[in-house]
This record gives structure tokens, C-alpha cells and sequence, in this order.
């Protein structure tokens, strides 16, 4: 009875999302929840309509608020795996500064390093030189956070020195115990633009992560160590050792998922875009002994409507990251609710080769963008497209505003068009197939292709031919040909991905000088808007069809 009423009491605090087990004595169970990979995502305002904004770090703080307050666990340790920033227009147009504040305000504990912190110059936006968070400064609001910002494996490639802007590690006293929380990041110098890493090598040897592991240990002799990792969790659990970590939080991968690898090391990973966060309890017991227990994750966006800002939501909404959210969106509403135009046709974002509106009207937006420099095809990558632009239910049309923009390509890429000939073209079209790196979206062309292999292997150990590619206007491009060149529109990220056919090739217009995606884009659409009452076409057609062999 006694555990039941426990039970009860957790289910009404915090929704269901925690299990308990009280043992009493002096045992100490440490709560951790992590979130990851929110990607500037405190508020979901890609409705539209700000009667329904989703509040999501509003909900998620009010949740570890009661979890902090239900005295049901003796500390609570708040971890993000990284990629904080770059992905809604909130974010965007506040560098940052209302993610920063939100994670200051809900007392984060550490954070790691994402791939997307260098989409922006990292020491300004992301860290400073003592290895925290970047200070903000969001209206009334402003600070310093020195939350620590950890990933051990950063080194500047000139002198080979560990960077000055991210900590190794963290030791943080929760419950008179102390935990050590270790950053690691993956070599993930491929998806980031070459400019922005350059300057900047990662080791992401896990077998040196693990020797790491044990200095600390010996040194610090925490009791009890956690890797903070940007990074599928199950890999990393799957190296280390459970004598020397308990618990990996994750990241990278968008992924909830929790579990114990065969290495005995368990791993949690709380998703992305603030759509939930993951949890496990340290238990550490009176004579030192350590162990994983209700590892779980939370999903908050099952009930959008729970989200709302309204009276009724209050409660579960915690007021101060509120008051938070509302102040950016008073900061930036004018300037985001500007209507562009407006659309008959969603613009769904599909994975794979089926068609894909979202694509199709992103590299056509690229295309209209640099027509003057004669470009005939645009390339871009699904992974750069953040989202769909759904038509409400019930509704024949939506709008299309300046903050739908920015929530669908909220990187700004800057947009290159160079030469290249038919083989190269052709080149091109196979790695986008492998990979969306190179750019697997496009318009201006269709194409044929066959693919040969076992669809279960890699895409680049299976075999990709190139039977014909059409340019819009009928021309039909000759794919052995190295004289004959066409004008190809590419995003700086595609332009500058290892292999890329792009690769040495000099820019129709200097990148200084070019275009940067989502401006250009909102440019155009209110042009489109003077001119045709604001209706904006959407392709659903498909650009590559394979040819199965008979």
C-alpha cells in the first residue's frame, strides 16, 4: 500500500513520467532528466497563429519544477546533449539570447557541444572563454549563465591545444555526492560548414574517451560519472565501462530512446525540438555502490492543445519560462507576422526519394533567387528543411508568413551557383542519392537512374548509374560530357562537403556577395505577392525515377 500511494503521488506530480522506488537509510537516488537537440525550440510557432503557439520548455520546466519539489528523489541533475540554438525563428532572430535565458532561468547543470553551435560563430552565441554559456541579453532580461559547456575532445588545429571555450568535464554536487559529467563529441566535421570548423579538430576515438574516463576517475574520484555525450547514446554505453560510468546522456541522432548496452552501461537520449526529455535515477548507496534504475522518456507534445497559452494551461505551464517566451515574441512578432502569400497546397517535408513538396519548393525558391546569375537547377539538402507547412484542418488555404520562412530554413545558407558540366552533373545527382549531404533535393531537372546491390547495405557500398537527366525547358543533358556546362545553384553547407563536385570550383559570384537563403527568400515571396495576389505555387512533382531492372 505504502509503495501504491508513492506511486499515486508521482503519477499526479509529474504525469506518469517517473516510477519510484524508496529505500530510505542513506541511500541517495539523484534524478537526471536531459533534454537534447532542442534546436531553439522554447516555443513551436510554426502554426501560424499564436492562439496556438506551443509553449514546450514552459511545459518541460514546469515538469522538472515538480520533480525538484516532490521529495520523492534526494537531488536532480539537468543535463542538454546540445544543438541548443539554430532551428526556429525565435531563436534565430534573438542569436540565442531566449535559450540561453530559458536554460539560466530552469538551472541546467551543464550542457554539451552540438554540431549546430558552429552554425553561428560558437564563442559568441554558444560558449565564452571560461567554458560556459554565452551571456544573453533579451529585453529585460540578461545574464551571465555559468553553466558549464563540456566536450573534451575540441582542440585547436593550429597549436593542438585543447579550445579554451568548452570544459572537459564537470564535477557537480548533487544530494553531498559528487557527480562527474564528462562532454564528448563525435567527429561530426563533415556536417558542418568547412569555414565554420576549420579552425577546429575532434578526436572522437572512443577508446580515448574511455582512458579519459579513468584519469578523471582517479583524479576527481567523483562518486558516480556520467558522459554527456553529442552522440547515439548506445554507441558510446556500448565502449565504455560500467566500473567507471553509469549512466550516457545522448544526443544528435533526434531520437528518445533509453536502454542498458551489452556492456552494461545504460543511456538515455530526450529527443528534439523541446518534444520531450529522457530520465534515469542514480541510486548511490551508503557504501559506494552505484546503479541505473527507471530509465524512461517523456513526450509532452502528444496533446498540442495542452501547450496553448491559455488560462486553462496555466498551471501546467511554468510562468517564468513563459514570461520568457512571450517577451521574445514581443521582441520579434511585427517583423514574423508579416504575410507573404499564401499557398493551396501543403508543403509536406518527405524523406527518401518519393516526392517531396517541401524540397521542391525550397530549391525553387533557390532558383527564382538566382535566376539573374543563370542558373537553370538548384540543389539543397532535406536535412536543412526543418519542417512542413501544413494546412490547418478545414481549411483550403493557409498563409504563408515571414516566420514560416524562417522556421523552414532557419540556417542561413548562403546560395552559390557555379559551373558544371554534364558528367559532373551527373556526379552530383549519385551523391545526393547516397547522401543528402551533397544535396538530395533539386529543382530545374528530372532524372532516371538504376541502383544495384542490397537495399539493406549502405547507400555507398550499393552501386548508383545515372541513365538520363532533363532540364525543365526539354534539353536533355549529355552525362559523359566535360565541355558543355550548366549553371547550378547550391547552398554553401552542400558546396563544401567532402567529394562534393563542388569542390576547388570558384563561385559565379563571390560568397561575400551572394544571396543568403532565407532573405532572399522572403524577398521574393513579396514580390510574388505584388504581382499575383499572393498566391504561392507548390510542386509535388517527383525529380528521380529508378529504373528496376525487368
Amino acid at each position: 500500500m505504502k509503495r501504491l500511494l508513492l506511486l499515486l503521488l508521482c503519477l499526479c506530480l509529474c504525469a506518469g513520467m517517473f516510477t519510484v522506488n524508496a529505500d530510505g537509510g542513506g541511500e541517495k537516488r539523484i534524478l537526471v532528466i536531459e533534454t537534447s537537440d532542442i534546436h531553439g525550440g522554447i516555443m513551436d510557432v510554426s502554426a501560424g497563429s499564436p492562439d496556438k503557439f506551443q509553449y514546450r520548455l514552459a511545459r518541460i520546466a514546469m515538469l522538472i519544477n515538480e520533480a525538484r519539489a516532490s521529495g520523492l528523489y534526494d537531488d536532480v541533475l539537468l543535463l542538454d546533449g546540445g544543438d541548443l540554438y539554430q532551428g526556429t525563428p525565435v531563436s534565430l532572430m534573438t542569436g540565442g539570447a531566449v535559450i540561453r535565458a530559458a536554460l539560466d532561468t530552469m538551472k541546467y547543470d551543464a550542457v554539451g557541444l552540438g554540431n549546430h553551435e558552429f552554425d553561428w560563430e560558437v564563442t559568441e552565441y554558444a560558449c565564452d572563454n571560461e567554458g560556459t554559456l554565452a551571456p544573453y541579453v533579451l529585453g529585460d532580461y540578461f545574464g551571465d549563465p555559468g553553466i558549464p559547456v563540456l566536450a573534451y575532445n575540441l582542440f585547436d588545429a593550429e597549436t593542438g591545444e585543447r579550445v579554451p571555450f568548452t570544459k572537459d568535464y564537470a564535477v557537480i554536487e548533487k544530494a553531498g555526492k559528487r557527480i562527474a559529467v564528462i562532454g564528448y563529441i563525435p567527429n561530426y566535421r563533415n556536417e558542418i560548414m568547412s569555414s565554420k570548423i576549420v579552425h577546429y579538430t575532434i578526436d572522437g576515438d572512443l577508446e580515448k574517451l574511455d582512458a579519459f574516463v579513468r584519469r578523471v576517475n582517479e583524479t576527481e574520484k567523483p562518486d558516480a560519472t556520467v558522459v554527456l555525450a553529442h552522440e547515439e547514446p548506445s554507441r558510446v554505453a556500448g565502449a565504455m565501462d560500467p566500473k567507471q560510468v553509469a549512466l550516457v546522456c545522448g544526443g544528435h541522432v533526434h531520437g528518445m530512446v533509453y536502454g542498458t548496452e551489452a556492456s552494461k552501461v545504460s543511456f538515455i537520449q530526450g529527443g528534439s525540438s523541446a518534444n520531450g526529455f529522457a530520465f534515469a535515477v542514480l541510486v548511490i548507496s551508503e557504501d559506494g555502490a552505484v546503479r541505473v534504475e527507471d530509465l524512461g522518456c517523456e513526450k509532452i507534445t502528444a496533446d498540442k492543445e495542452a501547450l496553448y497559452d491559455t488560462e486553462t494551461n496555466a498551471a501546467g505551464l511554468d510562468p517564468e519560462i513563459m514570461a520568457i517566451s512571450r517577451a521574445c515574441w514581443d521582441a520579434i512578432s511585427e517583423e514574423m507576422s508579416e504575410v507573404l502569400g499564401y499557398i493551396d497546397t501543403p508543403i509536406v517535408k518527405v524523406k527518401g526519394t518519393e516526392p517531396n513538396p517541401a524540397g521542391n519548393w525550397v530549391t525553387w525558391l533557390m532558383l527564382e533567387a538566382v535566376r539573374d546569375q543563370g542558373a537553370v537547377i538548384a540543389f539543397y539538402n532535406n536535412g536543412g528543411i526543418r519542417t512542413s507547412l501544413q494546412i490547418p484542418n478545414g481549411e483550403t488555404t493557409r498563409d504563408i508568413r515571414v516566420s514560416d520562412i524562417y522556421t523552414i530554413t532557419p540556417f542561413g545558407n548562403k546560395l552559390l551557383v557555379y559551373e558544371l558540366n554534364g558528367q559532373e552533373l551527373a556526379r552530383q545527382l549519385v551523391n545526393g542519392l547516397r547522401s543528402a549531404d551533397y544535396g538530395d533535393q533539386m529543382t530545374g531537372l528530372t532524372f532516371t537512374y538504376t541502383v544495384s546491390g542490397d537495399p539493406s547495405l549502405d547507400p555507398y557500398a550499393r552501386e548508383y548509374t545515372i541513365l538520363g537527366i532533363t532540364l525543365d525547358d526539354g534539353t536533355l543533358v549529355d552525362i559523359n560530357d566535360t565541355e558543355k556546362t550548366y549553371r547550378v545553384c547550391t547552398s554553401d553547407y552542400n558546396a563544401t562537403v567532402p567529394g562534393s563536385v563542388f569542390e576547388g570550383k570558384i563561385p559565379v559570384v563571390p560568397e561575400a556577395d551572394a544571396p543568403t537563403d532565407n532573405e532572399a527568400f522572403i524577398q521574393l515571396l513579396r514580390e510574388n505577392s505584388a504581382v499575383n495576389g499572393g498566391y504561392i505555387p507548390v510542386d509535388t512533382g517527383i525529380r528521380g525515377v529508378e529504373v528496376k531492372a525487368e
